[in-house]
């Protein structure tokens, strides 16, 4: 794997509260895709929230996709983009519970099916 000039970062890039175990056994990310975010996440992440000016043409292209400009096409946006993905998905609570209905909540009176029915 090739890492260019860009995206430099002075300390890899972890995500302990999402990924405790890290990018690469989390079974998310492919295993460059792992490397690109450690070795770069910190630059992703200032480049992404305007903390960083890009210094290369690559980091601008990597900006415009941040914005939503472009399509991810480099290696470091489709890292980039499927971190989001994992960590920006809202997790679906579902809240099986039901109140049971008494017998005379369901049940139709027969005495007064007749006033039911139109003459």
């Amino acid at each position: 794997m090739k890492v260019s000039h860009s995206f430099q970062a002075e300390r890899k890039f972890w995500d302990d509260e999402h990924f405790p175990y890290g990018f690469s056994r989390s079974g998310d990310f492919t295993l460059e895709q792992a490397a690109l975010l450690e070795q770069c996440g910190h630059a992703y992440r200032a480049l992404a929230n305007g903390e960083r000016e890009p210094s290369s043409q690559e980091e601008k292209d990597f900006v415009a996709f941040c914005r939503g400009v472009k399509e991810a096409s480099s290696g470091h946006e489709k890292a980039w983009k499927r971190y989001q993905e994992k960590v920006n998905f809202g997790t679906h609570r579902y809240l099986l519970a039901s109140t049971p209905k008494s017998v005379s909540d369901s049940a139709i009176d027969l005495d007064d099916s007749d006033s039911l029915e139109d003459d």
